[in-house]
């Protein structure tokens, strides 16, 4: 168990299983609570993570949302979520800028601050991968340099991050290896730089073709400053609203 968040976490995954799903969810509930959140989106684009947003806030298909012809609960759920987006949008900032340096970022995060009249944002990174290397020739090198500033973040501006990372296929070409650090992708540094390093593991086979309500995954703590390494919880996906619930523990 966590108990927040806190530092500079990296969040590992396979390829389609939901990880921006999972952190837009997360700091979309965060800016409800008014935590102040900057989301650097480099997969997704702006009207797509609204959307889902507005689908799991009300409840509704997104085919109905757009149709405009809601009648009854339907119109009442619509009308509902849109008063809480309205409100969760004054603590939660999209940013699509793929020039985006460490200097924006800190600029980005004083900018929120004064806004908001809040000294602790949270910063969302979607992905680490997809960062700008300007001045690197090397992708590798290039990772390992923004996990430094972020570091440099971290300390001087007491920001929390919660940033998604690729992993590595396995020996055997899967994602299906058991969560070691040795599986996040292009960095020898996020074992050293992280607070947190978490992997979200698929409970299912993605070859399966499960429903999307029998699909789950587990996240895993895999290296920690603070807490034991171990299964954090296990989400499943509550289709078609783009939400994770959590399962009951045993």
């Amino acid at each position: 168990k966590i108990d927040g968040i806190h530092g500079l976490n990296i969040i590992g995954g396979a390829p389609k299983i939901g990880k921006s799903c999972f952190l837009i969810q997360i700091g979309t509930e965060m800016a409800r609570r008014r935590v102040p959140v900057i989301y650097y989106d480099f997969e997704n684009g702006r009207q797509k993570i609204l959307q889902r947003t507005m689908v799991r806030m009300s409840r509704l298909q997104l085919s109905d949302i757009q149709s405009g012809s809601l009648v009854d609960s339907k119109r009442e759920a619509y009308s509902a979520a849109c008063r809480e987006f309205r409100k969760m949008m004054n603590w939660f900032r999209i940013v699509n800028d793929r020039k985006v340096t460490p200097e924006i970022m800190r600029r980005h995060i004083d900018f929120i601050r004064h806004e908001t009249q809040s000294d602790y944002p949270v910063v969302i990174i979607d992905s680490l991968h997809k960062l700008p290397f300007k001045d690197f020739n090397e992708r590798r090198s290039g990772i390992d340099a923004w996990l430094r500033q972020l570091e440099s973040i971290r300390d001087e501006m007491q920001v929390s991050f919660l940033v998604i990372s690729e992993l590595s296929r396995g020996d055997k070409g899967s994602y299906r290896d058991t969560p070691h650090m040795g599986v996040f992708k292009d960095s020898g540094d996020i074992e050293y730089s992280a607070d947190n390093a978490l992997v979200l593991f698929p409970d299912w086979s993605q070859q399966s073709g499960l429903s999307g309500t029998e699909r789950s995954n587990n996240l895993w703590l895999v290296a920690s400053r603070e807490y034991s390494p171990g299964l954090i919880g296990t989400y499943r996906l509550d289709y078609p609203y783009w939400s994770f619930l959590e399962s009951d523990k045993e």
